[in-house]
């Protein structure tokens, strides 16, 4: 169940990532937010907030529960990660196919608003189901298992990140 430990340090790397990138710059989530014109403009200031607690509450309790051998914690922060991350992932895809040229407003990155953004956030929340069902107490033991999971944690986080980026083309440039 190694790959469950694996699976539960990815999310919770990403969602950590992306929780500190929006506390960091909290003015690009806004702007992108306006840019998607899905919500209220009185709305997106307060979600600006709330997005990157929603992404470091899951973060936490699942970091707590890999690093204390608690499953029935990392079943509870996983849960509410494939929640939140399936949102993310039907908002993006919506977003993605009714507005063209918009940011993402990922972390405070440049990345724009693609499927593959959409395609992202389902990854990774079929993951934190996995880590749900994974999630016993061989999952969560302590020592060089943990620090396995956590490295490969984070490589594979890191990958699902820039994926979005990787897919998109960059502009055309002229060469002189």
């Amino acid at each position: 169940m190694m790959l469950s430990a694996s699976a539960a340090a990815l999310v919770a790397v990403v969602l950590l990532a992306g929780a500190v990138g929006h506390a960091a710059k909290p003015s690009v989530l806004a702007g992108a937010l306006r840019a998607h014109d899905m919500f209220a403009p009185r709305l997106v200031a307060p979600l600006a907030v709330a997005v990157p607690l929603a992404e470091l509450a899951p973060a936490l309790l699942a970091a707590h529960a890999l690093l204390t051998g608690r499953p029935g914690e990392l079943r509870a922060a996983m849960s509410g990660a494939a929640v939140l991350l399936c949102g993310y992932a039907a908002y993006a895809f919506h977003v993605a196919r009714t507005r063209e040229e918009v940011p993402c407003g990922c972390s405070a990155g440049a990345t724009p608003m693609t499927v593959w953004v959409a395609v992202r956030a389902a990854a990774l929340a079929v993951l934190a189901a996995c880590a749900v069902v994974g999630a016993d107490p061989a999952v969560t033991a302590a020592g060089h298992r943990l620090v396995i999971a956590a490295l490969a944690g984070a490589v594979f986080g890191t990958m699902l990140w820039e994926l979005p980026s990787m897919m998109t083309p960059p502009p055309n440039r002229s060469l002189r």
